[in-house]
């Protein structure tokens, strides 16, 4: 998953991969080799080498902001990811909308049914990526006439989702 972050100290470009039990983070070409545990929600507990950072996340990533503490500093978080701004700028439009996948992960649960009326904003399903649970909000307003996928299926980055039109 690629995306940009725009913080105090300026932009910066953020890769993140996922292998086995590690995760790769490049962050303006730096690379961090992580090990992330989540012992409850929005904490997270860093391993890197011999160090251990404890982060506080909060905030919606899905709305675009957060805010990032670990020990005694914090930092207040845009995300800039094109495909989300690409989503959002469409929410008023016309016509069909086709939901993708952010990024490789698995179904855990429908929130909706085909021919339900959704609102923008709107749940309508979970996909767990790298061990956490994103709700995959409706962009726009409208009929939801397409699944593409079942509870516990395996999705890809890009894969179609659902349409509403």
């Amino acid at each position: 998953m690629k995306v940009e972050i725009q913080s105090e100290t300026g932009t910066h470009l953020v890769e993140i991969e996922r292998r086995d039990s590690e995760l790769i983070a490049r962050v303006d070409g730096r690379t961090y080799e992580l090990r992330v545990f989540e012992p409850e929600p929005g904490v997270y507990t860093l391993l890197m080498g011999p160090r251990v950072v404890e982060v506080r996340v909060e905030g919606n990533a899905q709305a675009g902001s957060v805010t990032v503490t670990a020990g005694e500093r914090t930092w207040h978080l845009r995300l800039l990811d094109r495909r989300h701004r690409r989503r959002t700028s469409d929410s008023g439009s016309e016509g069909r909308v086709s939901l993708t996948a952010r990024m490789p992960g698995k179904v855990v649960r429908l929130l909706v049914d085909v021919g339900s009326v959704v609102h923008a904003g709107q749940g309508i399903l979970v996909l767990e990526a790298m061990k956490m649970q994103n709700e995959v909000k409706a962009p726009k307003s409208g009929r939801l006439c397409e699944i593409h996928v079942r509870e516990g299926q395996t999705v890809g980055a890009g894969e179609l989702l659902a349409v509403i039109e």
